[in-house]
C-alpha cells in the first residue's frame, strides 16, 4: 500500500512544475490549476482535492494524473509534464492515458486534422496544443487575425518539413 503521508513522484513533479512551470513563466495557482482541469475534464476538480492530492494526503487515481498534467500545460503554454515524465515517475498507467488523451485532443482541433496523431510524436502534438492555445487566448485580438496567426504557424511548420524533405531527397545515395 502507498504511503499517502508523502506524495508520489508523479505529484511532486506535477507541484514542482506548477510552482516552476519553466523559465519566466509565472508560478500557476492551485485555484487556477483546478479550474482548468475542471475544464478540461468536464468533471468538477476542486481546490481543496488539488491540495489534499500534492500534500499527499489523497492519493490521485491515474485520470486526476492526466488532468492534473495537462491543466499545468495548458496553464503554462508549454509542456510542462510530458507523458515520459509521468511514466519515469513511476505512473506508467496515467502516461499511456495521457498520451491517449493528448491524441484525442489533436484529432479534435480542426486546425490539426493534417496531422496524424498515430505518428506524431506527443511532444510535437502538445507543443503545437500549446501554441495554439497561446494564440487563441491573446487578448484584444481579433478572431480574424487569431486565425490568420495560426495559418502562418501551420503553413510555417509545413514549409519546414517539405524543406527537410527536400533535403533528404538531395543527400540520399542512389
Amino acid at each position: 500500500m502507498a504511503d499517502i503521508s508523502q506524495p508520489s513522484a508523479a505529484v511532486q513533479l506535477i507541484s514542482e512544475r506548477r510552482e516552476q512551470p519553466g523559465p519566466l513563466r509565472r508560478r500557476i495557482s492551485i485555484r487556477a490549476a483546478a479550474k482548468r482541469a475542471t475544464e478540461l475534464s468536464g468533471e468538477m476538480f476542486s481546490e481543496p482535492n488539488w491540495r489534499r492530492i500534492e500534500s499527499g494526503e489523497k492519493n490521485p487515481e491515474e485520470r486526476e494524473i492526466v488532468f492534473m498534467a495537462a491543466a499545468i500545460n495548458d496553464l503554462a503554454n508549454d509542456v510542462a509534464i510530458s507523458p515520459d515524465d509521468l511514466d519515469q515517475a513511476g505512473r506508467p498507467t496515467a502516461a499511456e492515458l495521457f498520451r491517449e488523451w493528448i491524441r484525442e485532443r489533436t484529432k479534435a482541433d480542426p486546425a490539426l486534422a493534417g496531422i496524424d496523431p498515430d505518428l506524431t510524436p506527443d511532444s510535437l502534438q502538445q507543443r503545437l496544443q500549446s501554441m495554439l492555445g497561446e494564440i487563441r487566448a491573446l487578448a484584444g485580438v481579433s478572431s480574424a487575425e487569431k486565425a490568420q496567426m495560426e495559418k502562418v504557424l501551420l503553413e510555417h511548420l509545413d514549409s519546414t518539413l517539405k524543406a527537410y524533405s527536400a533535403q533528404m531527397r538531395i543527400l540520399r545515395p542512389r
